[in-house]
């Protein structure tokens, strides 16, 4: 409807009623700030709103979102990706996602966001896309809003959390189940404040496939003594695990992990 109104501010009398499909509808809208008339829309039959505010650059506020019945929707690919100027997401702490099934890059390339507990009630256990969800959220510090997230339907984690420069804490993850995830690559690629890996030492990994790039760039990484009890046998890819984590070395790494082949790349300290 407004996808790639590059001017449009503000958002004034547009009616909403009987509207399933909000896919795109904002897309690209990048110079949108005011979204207050956005307040009191019906969007209760909508399904699809998947990309409905990705591109809107210059948004900072969602607010106005807060009390959208959003209980039918099940597509929110990309909802709001690339608002790289959102500070918060507030608005979004009352919604009903428990129909949700695409979550992938909702908040990929979120640059501005800090922190995400808003998220801490959301029933997202129909779900089986949460890839990149949370990629290039460079500034986001800590998981704390995602500590009771219930996964019962996902397989692959891949670039979850990738380059999240700024996440130095990942503790609000060690609840989680991940023992149906095949696919961890790339899940803390270039997270280069991530000092430590305390909140994934219970995590049953047993069936994980791949580990390709998992924690590649995580420069920051000292130790990871904390994976010495995981059981990755039926792993098959763990090439680059570790590559550019220069701060470790091959005398850290615990023996379930040191035989892997190509684990830690070529930039690693190996001796």
């Amino acid at each position: 409807m407004f996808s790639c109104c590059y001017n449009l501010i503000k958002i004034e009398g547009v009616p909403s009623k009987n509207i399933n499909n909000f896919r795109s509808m904002f897309n690209s809208c990048h110079s949108l700030q005011n979204i207050d008339a956005l307040k009191n829309w019906d969007v209760s039959n909508g399904v699809d709103f998947s990309f409905m505010f990705s591109g809107c650059e210059s948004l900072q506020n969602i607010d106005a979102l807060e009390n959208w019945n959003i209980s039918k929707g099940n597509n929110f690919r990309n909802m709001f990706s690339s608002c790289s100027s959102l500070q918060n997401i507030n608005g979004l702490k009352k919604w009903d996602v428990s129909n949700g099934v695409d979550f992938k890059g909702m908040f990929t390339h979120c640059s501005s966001l800090q922190n995400i507990d808003a998220l801490e009630n959301w029933n997202i256990s129909n779900g089986n896309n949460f890839i990149r969800i949370f990629s290039d959220c460079s500034s986001l510090q800590n998981t704390d809003g995602l500590k009771n997230w219930k996964f019962s339907n996902v397989n692959d984690f891949r670039s979850m959390f990738s380059s999240c420069s700024s996440l130095k804490n990942i503790d609000g993850l060690s609840n989680w189940n991940v023992s149906k995830v095949q696919n961890f690559f790339s899940m803390f690629h270039n997270c280069s404040s991530l000092k430590s890996l305390d909140g994934l030492k219970n995590w049953d990994v047993s069936n994980g496939l791949s580990f390709f790039l998992m924690f590649y760039g995580c420069s920051s990484l000292e130790s990871i003594s904390e994976l010495e009890n995981w059981d990755i046998s039926k792993g098959k890819n763990f090439e680059n695990m570790f590559e550019k984590c220069t701060n470790l070395t091959k005398k850290k790494i615990p023996p379930n992990l040191r035989k892997k082949k190509k684990i830690m790349g070529d930039n690693c300290i190996i001796f």
